[in-house]
């Protein structure tokens, strides 16, 4: 069925839409507003923080790592496995489309020795301990 059998379909769309920017007082939406965020585990070893975070079906090209000494920054684009077409979905669990996940990094870090690596569906970026005193972010290539 498309949205011509189903008159008001929109319209009702657009009115939770406008309900829901009313309801953060008419400002506009935020990068977390339109993202969606990935399961994410952070965790410490002994020499390393290492973060974890599920990103199935993703080409690791598409995947930009930002990091460092106070936070690691994950962001890009899901692509629809779907495939084009019409579809009537029964259960919609796999979110897809822009994401975004910030992790604050709560121990000294050396972001400038950070290492990515993409493998079975998970991100991993594992943080050497020992900070370098400098705050300035860098991009973190991912192993493929």
């Amino acid at each position: 069925m498309g949205s011509k059998d189903r008159p008001g379909e929109l319209e009702e769309i657009f009115e939770i839409l406008v309900t829901a920017y009313a309801q953060k007082g008419g400002s506009v939406p935020g990068e977390s507003d339109l993202c969606w965020r990935p399961a994410t585990d952070a965790y410490e070893t002994d020499d390393a923080f290492i973060v974890q975070m599920d990103l199935s079906g993703m080409d690791p090209g598409q995947i930009e790592v930002l990091a460092d000494e106070k936070s690691l920054l994950v962001r890009g684009i899901r692509p629809d496995a779907s495939g084009p077409g019409k579809k009537h979905f029964h259960k919609m669990e796999i979110s897809v489309g822009p994401f975004a996940r910030r992790v604050p990094i709560g121990v000294p870090v050396d972001p400038g020795a950070a290492t990515a690596r993409y493998r079975g569906g998970f991100l991993f970026v594992t943080f050497p301990k020992g900070g370098s005193g400098r705050g300035d972010r860098r991009q973190i290539s991912i192993e493929r």
